[in-house]
């Protein structure tokens, strides 16, 4: 799926690290040239969504949910979203073909409490 909507002068930059890591970890980059120009096919949205839903999670719960905007089947609804990131944000994400949005429930299912690991990226109390 990357090489479709990313550009095609892609950096290839190696993680520095204290310790040796995996090669697929220590080339892991997070891309900001995306070509405006190249969609993201149905499928391959269809099977990064899919990817999500086996992804791991804490007594298999997966308490993720995600809304999905592309630029290309609805331009309005997309700039909206764009409209919501911070300026900082904007800068650098206004090429990708898609954006989405990440959800997590914060309580188990089956028990009602807590599920403190559904979080991507919890900065509360920082």
């Amino acid at each position: 799926m990357s090489s479709n909507i990313m550009s095609s002068n892609i950096p290839h930059k190696t993680a520095i690290t204290r310790v040796p890591i995996h090669d697929l970890i220590a080339r892991r980059w997070s891309p900001v040239a995306f070509d405006p120009q190249r969609p993201v096919s149905r499928a391959q949205l269809i099977a990064l969504l899919e990817a999500a839903r086996w992804a791991p999670s804490c007594f298999g719960d997966q308490p993720w949910r995600y809304i999905v905007w592309d630029r290309f089947t609805d331009a309005a609804a997309w700039e909206q979203a764009q409209s919501c990131l911070t300026p900082g944000n904007q800068d650098w994400a206004h090429n990708p073909p898609i954006q989405m949005l990440s959800l997590a429930g914060s309580v188990f299912n089956a028990t009602g409490k807590p599920n403190r690991w559904a979080q991507h990226d919890n900065r509360r109390g920082q």
